[in-house]
């Protein structure tokens, strides 16, 4: 069966790594490489190839009976991108600083080197050649903490994270709440952090389960749950949110 590719790249020539099935996902643990795929720009080149660009399938055919031709135009994404969409899209999200034409060719190769990214393919117009790239896996699960994860960076989240619930279920809490809260959210993701390596060295290496980042959270959770401070922290968060 002829594969069909987005109009975009309707021409588009794979590479041995662009035939491969995208991972459902990636856990690194290994310190080095975890600091590589958390820096700034690097983290921001594989945000933006994991959130894709709107794209269309085109499909022409014949009614073998009536003989009337058909085109079918069906909205899809693309995540196979070239290295200015790359610059072009990280213009558009708000949560990623705008990225040059230099900053994605030199940590692009980094990417590359390490197999968070391939080169999917090569599109031909005329005498101008464009490389695309694809990001390896669907999602890429960091098991330690890096310096570009630090305890202010966790609390930052945390405190978004909060905010968003909040606003979608009927909960009020005081200011003081929130902040107790976000300090607790955090001391709990940061003891977490020492046995995510371990949860994530259980994984097969060969991962083919779309769902099993949520089984590693879910086989973390577990593991946390033999620890007393873990407990006493989530007593304290119980106790925030749900005060009768």
């Amino acid at each position: 069966m002829t594969a069909i590719f987005p109009d975009t790249i309707a021409r588009i020539r794979l590479t041995v790594e662009g035939k491969k099935e995208m991972k459902p996902a990636m856990f690194i643990t290994n310190l080095d490489d975890a600091k590589m795929i958390e820096h700034p720009v690097r983290n921001a080149i594989m945000t933006v190839l994991g959130r894709g660009i709107p794209d269309t399938i085109t499909v022409r055919s014949v009614d073998p009976h009536s003989m009337v031709s058909r085109v079918t135009e069906t909205p899809t994404k693309r995540f196979a991108l070239s290295v200015i969409e790359i610059v072009k899209l990280s213009k558009f999200h708000d949560d990623i600083d705008d990225l040059t034409r230099n900053q994605v060719n030199h940590h692009l190769s980094k990417l590359l080197k390490l197999k968070f990214v391939h080169r999917y393919g090569i599109v031909t117009t005329g005498k101008r050649t464009t490389n695309y790239y694809r990001r390896t896996a669907s999602q890429f699960v960091v098991t330690m903490a890096t310096p570009y994860y630090d305890e202010r960076w966790l609390q930052r989240r945390e405190n978004q994270r909060m905010e968003r619930t909040l606003s979608e279920f009927d909960i009020e809490l005081s200011n003081k709440d929130k902040t107790d809260l976000a300090f607790l959210l955090t001391k709990s993701e940061l003891l977490k952090d020492k046995w995510r390596t371990k949860i994530a060295k259980l994984v097969r290496g060969d991962i083919t389960e779309p769902n099993i980042t949520d089984m590693y959270h879910w086989l973390l959770d577990s593991y946390a749950m033999g620890s007393q401070e873990y407990l006493d922290i989530h007593q304290k968060i119980r106790d925030i949110l749900f005060r009768v």
